[in-house]
């Protein structure tokens, strides 16, 4: 049953069909342990029933395909006996007979022919590889003539095709010494370039750069050849410092075997002639390295996608992204890599030399050209879109030279301010109405600099918005010239910065005001004329008096002394707060000077002398002249050669006599002491915005006190300083005799004053015109003349209640004669003096109504009113 047959073929296992498996292995394997004979006569029989079906399959199988076998066989016998046909014919055709036969047959000038021609062949070959070998062999003609030219990459190309070429011929013996003769050469051509690069180092050339370059990209050697411009500008910094010190050095005859020394020491070898001349030139010299490199790398950033050769572009390909931002980074980062190698050098030169002996000219010289190049730096390395601060390395040794010059130069300055005020006449200094600390040549740096500031605010320029690196101090000397032109110039002019005296740069300026001098009298604020009823100055109208602000030479001097010491500040920021604080010494020098020369403190008067110049006159005393000199409190860090400083009090000249009555007292004096500090302190206060801006914001206490407790005092010094004359304007024993003398117990109401009033009055109307008469030589200001007549307000008050308080016996009438006598005197003053209101007028008036007062209402207004003293308030009582 073929259907029995079918299902006994399928239920064979699988592995009996693989033909890697025993049969007879697998059966033993299948069998169970506990195997018995029945199990395994079972087996046997399922295994014969499926060898029978698959038995019948395969017979089957062959007997359908008979006919096509009997057909392939047939084939095969006819394949074989073709391939013994073509065995008999191909061993008869190779037999000797055959090829004789062949020799026979063919031309023997057809061979010979075939034959030449193949030699032709060959020796053609021969011929080209011989003038191929003979152009390498004379290729180092033209590579000299290439490195004459300076075409580096042309003699690299050259090179490159002759080492491809000889790559081409290697079998030839001639070629292997060829081969290294250029590789050798290519060496040479490096070593040339890398010279050649250096020199750029000091003489930068855009072609010979551009070639330079061409030639690195043919090698492939981009990257390291910033590496190697790096190394060269280092070499270069170090190799133009020593030059320039050793040429000066050499000036120094008393020096040998220099070339042994180090750069420090020879930094120190520098005679203080030659010292200024060194400076520029070695800030010359590394500028212009430092301008050399600026110039290579806006070449870089010009020409980095650019090849300007065609055969370049063919053989090499443009700098990839990688290596272009190599190239960028490496040039970024150098630009902060030479300005610190040229700080050093400089920095070497300053810390190496003693600089306490210059003359003031000549630091501030050093300064301005240190700082100039400081300037130079930062215009450098500036790049708006880096985080990385610029370094500052400078600024250190700088600080710590001009504090050592400008403690010692404080100190000789102030010994220097306490002989001038020794000597001082007080007679003015003519100057210009016109006249502010930043007309005088010291400050002038000042003005230019806010010239500039509000050019820039004006143009909407603001201080953050900065060029590319180099716009200021490099692009603009591309063709010619150096930032330090104008400082050499004027180091080699003695002349230039010498000060010039005060008539000639002050009251001689070159301003457009000098139609102002011909008015008799030019207000310094308002530039108008005073109005014609000020009887202060009716009788004033001289050429003689001077109509500017009021001076002394003394007070110029310190001035002077200010605008030098700013200079320095200017310079060098980080020591503004020692500058800020001797310039406060010297402006409380002069103002304790005018004030002990002048102020009086007459019994009585004393209430005259105000709180606040009290606290400064006391701060004064006790931080310049005790032995133990503390340092402000608010001042954290204080510098010892400030604080420590010790002088003696001044003392006034003995040509100033301000006791004879001749001179008024010294009127004159007085007034150009008093007004020169009022003067002085006014040109402080020009300066404060200056002074505000250059200390660091954390010790701005200090400034803020010394303007509050100081500068703005120093108008109080006119009170005690003019009392001096105000005491000797009436004769107060007289008139309270005059006083004594009246009968205050009428009893009628009297329409008639006492005569005492008239004489007082005539007293002050003499001591007016005499002391109008008395002032010469200066114009008497608004404000004296207020104060001197507030003064002898005070003590016509003071006559009239020390009168008032010794009478003893008085009726109401008598009251009322008393407030007669006080309103015409009052009436009559407002005439003299122009004063309106009368100030003070209630210390009389209010003595006057306390006689009305009940007991009990009169103790407490005696509690109430310390002002009086103790006589006059016992009169009241009893």
């Amino acid at each position: 049953n073929p259907q029995i047959d079918r299902e006994t073929i399928d239920s064979i296992n699988e592995a009996f069909f693989i033909t890697s498996t025993d049969p007879h292995q697998f059966e033993l394997e299948a069998m169970p342990d506990n195997t018995t004979m029945e199990l395994v006569e079972a087996r046997r029989e399922c295994l014969q029933r499926q060898q029978s079906a698959v038995s019948k399959k395969l017979s089957d199988v062959i007997l359908h395909n008979q006919p096509s076998y009997i057909k392939e066989l047939k084939q095969v016998q006819e394949l074989q006996k073709s391939l013994h046909n073509a065995f008999v014919i191909c061993s008869n055709g190779r037999r000797y007979e055959s090829l004789m036969s062949v020799g026979v047959r063919c031309s023997t000038a057809s061979l010979a022919l075939l034959s030449n021609q193949q030699k032709r062949q060959s020796l053609y070959t021969l011929w080209e590889a011989l003038q191929t070998i003979k152009t390498l062999q004379h290729s180092d003609v033209r590579l000299t003539e290439l490195m004459e030219e300076e075409d580096y990459a042309g003699a690299i190309q050259l090179c490159l095709e002759c080492q491809q070429a000889a790559a081409t011929y290697k079998h030839y013996h001639c070629i292997k010494d060829l081969s290294a003769k250029l590789q050798d050469t290519l060496e040479l051509i490096e070593e040339q370039i890398d010279v050649a690069l250096s020199r750029t180092c000091r003489m930068f050339d855009s072609t010979l750069y551009s070639k330079l370059q061409q030639g690195y990209q043919l090698l492939g050697k981009t990257q390291s050849a910033v590496d190697q411009l790096l190394m060269h500008y280092t070499a270069c910094i170090h190799n133009t410092a020593f030059q320039v010190l050793f040429g000066f050095a050499q000036l120094n005859k008393s020096e040998n075997n220099l070339q042994k020394k180090q750069y420090k020491d020879i930094c120190s070898l520098i005679d203080q002639d030659f010292y200024i001349p060194c400076l520029l030139e070695l800030c010359k010299g590394l500028w212009a390295i430092m301008h050399c490199y600026h110039n290579a790398s806006k070449w870089h950033k010009t020409n980095r996608d650019q090849l300007t050769s065609s055969k370049i572009a063919c053989l090499k390909t443009l700098l990839t992204y990688d290596v272009k931002s190599y190239v960028d980074g490496k040039l970024a980062h150098g630009r902060h890599r030479v300005w610190s190698d040229v700080q050093s050098r400089i920095k070497t030169f300053i810390l190496s030399s003693e600089l306490q002996g210059f003359k003031y000219d000549d630091f501030i010289m050093i300064l301005d050209v240190v700082k100039r190049f400081i300037e130079v730096g930062e215009d450098f390395i500036h790049n708006p879109s880096s985080s990385e601060p610029p370094t500052d390395s400078l600024n250190e040794p700088l600080r710590q030279q001009t504090l050592a010059y400008f403690h010692a130069h404080h100190r000789t300055r102030v010994d220097e301010l306490i002989m001038f005020l020794d000597n001082e006449a007080w007679q003015p200094c003519p100057v210009k109405s016109t006249f502010t600390v930043f007309t005088m040549e010291e400050f002038k740096f000042l003005k230019q600099t806010a010239y500039q500031y509000h050019n820039e605010v004006d143009q909407g320029i603001t201080p953050s918005e900065v060029g590319d690196p180099g716009s200021k101090y490099f692009d603009p000397f591309d063709d010619e010239g150096h930032p330090f032109s104008d400082l050499q110039k004027s180091s080699q002019d003695p002349d230039a910065n010498k000060p010039k005296p005060c008539y000639e740069s002050y009251e001689n300026s070159d301003d457009d005001d000098d139609h102002e001098l011909s008015r008799e009298f030019v207000d310094e604020n308002t530039g108008e004329s005073p109005l014609s009823g000020s009887s202060s100055v009716q009788s004033l109208k001289s050429p003689a008096h001077v109509q500017g602000p009021v001076l002394t030479n003394t007070a110029l001097h310190v001035l002077r002394l200010c605008g030098s010491y700013l200079k320095m500040c200017d310079v060098l920021k980080p020591i503004a707060l020692d500058v800020v604080m001797c310039m406060s010494q010297l402006f409380d020098l002069y103002f304790h000077a005018v004030y002990s020369f002048f102020s009086t403190d007459e019994v009585g008067i004393s209430r005259c002398r105000l709180d606040r110049l009290h606290s400064t006159v006391s701060h004064i005393e006790t931080t310049l002249f005790t032995a133990e000199n503390p340092c402000p409190p608010h001042i954290s860090t204080p510098t010892n050669s400030v604080s420590n400083l010790q002088i003696s009090p001044p003392n006034l000249s003995p040509a100033v006599d301000l006791h004879q009555a001749s001179s008024y007292y010294g009127i004159t004096e007085r007034i150009v002491a008093t007004e020169s500090l009022v003067c002085l302190a006014s040109q402080f206060e020009l300066l404060h915005p200056n002074l505000e801006e250059m200390i660091p914001a954390l010790k701005k206490a200090f400034l803020q006190q010394f303007y509050s407790q100081t500068v703005r005092a120093a108008v109080d010094v006119r009170v005690p300083s003019y009392l001096g004359v105000a005491v000797h304007a009436i004769d107060a024993p007289t008139i309270v005799a005059k006083m004594s003398m009246v009968k205050w117990d009428v009893r009628e109401i009297m329409s008639q004053h006492n005569a005492y009033v008239d004489l007082l009055l005539n007293q002050l109307t003499n001591f007016k015109t005499t002391l109008f008469a008395a002032v010469r030589t200066v114009v008497l200001p608004e404000e004296v003349v207020k104060v001197i007549w507030h003064h002898c307000i005070a003590i016509c008050n003071q006559v009239f209640v020390e009168g008032f308080s010794n009478v003893k016996k008085c009726s109401n009438e008598g009251r009322a004669l008393m407030q007669l006598d006080y309103q015409q005197f009052l009436m009559k003053l407002e005439k003299l003096t122009n004063i309106r209101p009368i100030p003070h007028r209630e210390y009389v008036e209010l003595y006057i109504k306390a006689y009305y007062l009940t007991e009990s209402d009169l103790h407490q207004w005696v509690q109430q009113h310390a002002e009086y003293d103790h006589k006059q308030l016992t009169a009241l009582l009893s």
